[in-house]
């Protein structure tokens, strides 16, 4: 008789262990912001051991081979694919150190601008002859690279669990082409969608006032539970109609924190602040870590 109840217990036991363990999306946004100036680097894991990196860059007063160590320390040595939002330094800086550092890249995923944006740029870190090297060199590497399409999907996994994670582009115009006509190098930006199950993060490279404006405008599904704010944070970047569009619960912004507290980002910063939505810094918080789920996210930091 006293068997019984002890069987039982010892069945319910192996099929709770028998249960499939719900698999996450971890977004890491590196901290490559150390000291006053700004720059994206963010890697994203996907159930798989998929590993993507959305931007390269680092600061311009960083440390040299700040992203490669911040990557060294993750034990990441091997990237299914990387993303560059868009061309300026402090977004793509830093991809050919990675490569000639032994990081191994499978494919990159890019928009280049036309001349006429990337010619006038080259004081706030857009250079023509140096996007054509690095196309150049990752032709020698043989790495393919391609520019997507709105509403293409760049990267798509089965977790397992009956969900489905990856990454949607939203978003991708090459500065002469768009809604807008001619724009600066920032609003060719990549926009795109990260998602685990109904779990969004919504990821905006320097989105900047014009064509933010004409997205909050848009039909386009914006909403997301975590931002990755445009623009750094700072002025120039979307209107306060995109961020209502949007409707995130959280946002993670890469720049030092002389940035953030400066007059530079006191709009969106009191944007944020007003709407009670929690903010995460790199140079403040040191590495963001969000963990998305098919129920829900969390987040930790550094610091």
């Amino acid at each position: 008789m006293r068997l019984l109840p002890l069987l039982l217990l010892l069945s319910s036991l192996l099929s709770s262990c028998a249960l499939p363990r719900e698999t996450a999306t971890r977004w890491t946004m590196l901290n490559v912001t150390p000291k006053e100036w700004q720059a994206d680097c963010h890697l994203l894991q996907f159930p798989g051991g998929i590993n993507v990196l959305v931007d390269a860059g680092e600061a311009a007063d960083a440390p040299p081979g700040t992203a490669l160590a911040a990557l060294k320390k993750l034990q990441i040595e091997h990237l299914s694919l990387v993303v560059i939002s868009h061309f300026h330094r402090d977004h793509y800086g830093q991809l050919i150190a990675l490569l000639n550092a032994g990081i191994k890249i499978d494919r990159v995923v890019l928009n280049v601008p036309v001349k006429e944006s990337a010619d006038t740029e080259i004081p706030w870190g857009c250079d023509w002859n140096d996007v054509q090297a690095v196309l150049a060199e990752l032709r020698t590497r043989k790495i393919p690279y391609t520019t997507p399409k709105a509403g293409e999907r760049i990267l798509e996994i089965k977790t397992g669990n009956g969900f489905t994670a990856g990454i949607d582009v939203l978003c991708c115009y090459d500065g002469l082409n768009s809604p807008l006509g001619l724009t600066d190098v920032n609003d060719t930006s990549i926009i795109m969608r990260v998602f685990h199950g109904p779990t969004r993060a919504l990821f905006t490279g320097d989105l900047n006032h014009r064509l933010g404006a004409y997205l909050a405008k848009s039909d386009i599904d914006l909403k997301a539970d975590l931002l990755k704010a445009p623009h750094h944070g700072t002025e120039g970047t979307a209107p306060n109609e995109f961020y209502d569009r949007v409707a995130a619960k959280a946002v993670l912004v890469p720049t030092s924190k002389t940035l953030w507290e400066s007059a530079r980002s006191m709009r969106i910063r009191n944007y944020f602040i007003e709407h009670k939505i929690p903010t995460y810094i790199t140079g403040i918080n040191g590495n963001a870590t969000a963990i998305l789920t098919a129920r829900s996210y969390e987040i930790t930091t550094e610091r």
